[in-house]
């Protein structure tokens, strides 16, 4: 693999020390390096891969040290990280002078592992619903992780992701470790209730939130548990869900002499119409919880047979508006396809769960910095750009560093600037 990275980003450098995170300066160096080297690299991003991208190479195992042995833990980096990015978006925000609202979007991934891999302790066996169907479940190798996106008036960043595991698993662990060294069961209900109260503490009072989940995460203590913090739910419900102690699906049945709703909601990407629904709506309560709900049966057609509900508890909302505000949950799916995809949240080689929970730390910090660079690029000028851009932007600067390390020899400053400036007339810099 051609070292390709001569110096550090300026930008990288400039928005880790803004964090101000607990570590060493060894640490920070390391995680430096690793971050820079995630946005940089378009392959598998293994350890060694990553630092043979550097110039200088450094050594491999120190890199891999830095997450098995290193004294640290994610929270040092993750508070600090969550804190200055919700002051730092709310600033943007509120420089635009518009009213915005607070999306708060929970969902969980699965990634896919070998299936030779068998000694990762965050690997195991799970339940993949993607690829289920009514007549056979599907399992696969490889990992869960619970997310949570915020979006902060037209900004949006990945709040938190941290890996799952089940009951079993743990057990299993548990078996092998020494006391005072076991692993604690967490459900996903917990593991995304603590990542709400974390950003409860986090956020300024007087702003309208609303929670967003699918049909997975509706539970009533989900549901109970934010509106206590009197902020609004809008999820998706399954269709033995009781309204009124009656089954959704009679209600559907009920309603089938009354006309539809059409209503028409936003296109995703430009390449795609706005998709259109025919609704009805009722009112009524949830079996156990004390508030009203708007719920909503959408179909994508008079005879559709299979039905969608929804359900909000802002009853002062339209069903366009209701619909239109559950749209923003697709931003976490975008969030998995580049943790996934593109910086290499599942390439992890690390053994213990403990230095994959490391791994996570930091692959959600390298997305934070691509999603601040996009906010800014916005607030500057108002525009729809892919978070692809900025990390062919990141290439980009690293690769004129690498040329100007090449030229130096044999040209003088001006005249190597005037070249690169000629050649790269056309980059995505223009973005920004």
């Amino acid at each position: 693999m051609l070292p390709t990275i001569v110096q550090h980003s300026q930008d990288l450098i400039a928005f880790i020390t803004a964090l101000n995170l607990s570590l060493y300066s060894a640490q920070m160096q390391h995680l430096l390096q690793i971050v820079d080297a995630l946005l940089t690299s378009s392959e598998k991003k293994t350890i060694s891969g990553l630092y043979r991208l550097f110039k200088s190479q450094p050594d491999p195992k120190s890199g891999a040290d830095f997450f098995r042995e290193s004294p640290w833990i994610p929270k040092d980096i993750a508070l600090a990280r969550k804190r200055w990015m919700v002051t730092k978006f709310l600033e943007l925000a509120s420089q635009l002078q518009i009213p915005f609202v607070i999306f708060a979007s929970i969902d969980d991934s699965l990634g896919k592992k070998g299936q030779a891999t068998k000694h990762l302790e965050a690997v195991d066996y799970q339940h993949n619903h993607t690829e289920s169907t009514r007549k056979k479940q599907a399992y696969t190798n490889g990992y869960i992780f619970v997310e949570l996106h915020l979006q902060i008036g037209p900004f949006g960043f990945l709040f938190d992701a941290q890996p799952y595991l089940r009951e079993r698993k743990v057990r299993h662990l548990n078996r092998k470790r020494k006391e005072g060294k076991r692993l604690h069961f967490r459900t996903k209900y917990t593991i995304a209730q603590h990542m709400l109260t974390e950003l409860d503490a986090l956020l300024p009072k007087g702003h309208k939130v609303y929670v967003l989940f699918d049909s997975w995460y509706a539970s009533k203590k989900l549901i109970k548990f934010c509106r206590r913090k009197r902020w609004h739910v809008i999820c998706a419900l399954k269709s033995n869900r009781r309204i009124d102690k009656v089954n959704v699906t009679k209600h559907n049945q009920q309603l089938r002499h009354k006309p539809y709703k059409r209503i028409t909601l936003e296109a995703m990407n430009e390449n795609r119409k706005a998709p259109k629904y025919y609704t009805r709506s009722i009112r009524g309560h949830l079996t156990e919880i004390f508030d009203p709900v708007h719920v909503i049966i959408s179909k994508k057609g008079p005879r559709d047979k299979y039905p969608k509900y929804f359900a909000c508890t802002d009853l002062s909302l339209s069903v366009q508006q209701v619909l239109r505000y559950y749209q923003k949950r697709w931003a976490v799916e975008v969030d998995n396809t580049y943790l996934k995809n593109a910086l290499g949240l599942g390439d992890f080689r690390l053994q213990s769960f403990e230095a994959i929970e490391k791994w996570f730390a930091v692959v959600v910090l390298a997305i934070n910095y691509l999603q601040y660079r996009m906010a800014l690029a916005y607030s500057i000028v108002p525009s729809k750009v892919p978070l692809a851009d900025f990390i062919r932007l990141h290439r980009l600067e690293h690769f004129k560093n690498l040329l100007r390390s090449v030229l130096e020899p044999f040209a003088k400053p001006h005249q190597i600037e005037a070249c690169l400036k000629e050649v790269f007339t056309a980059s995505p810099q223009s973005i920004i």
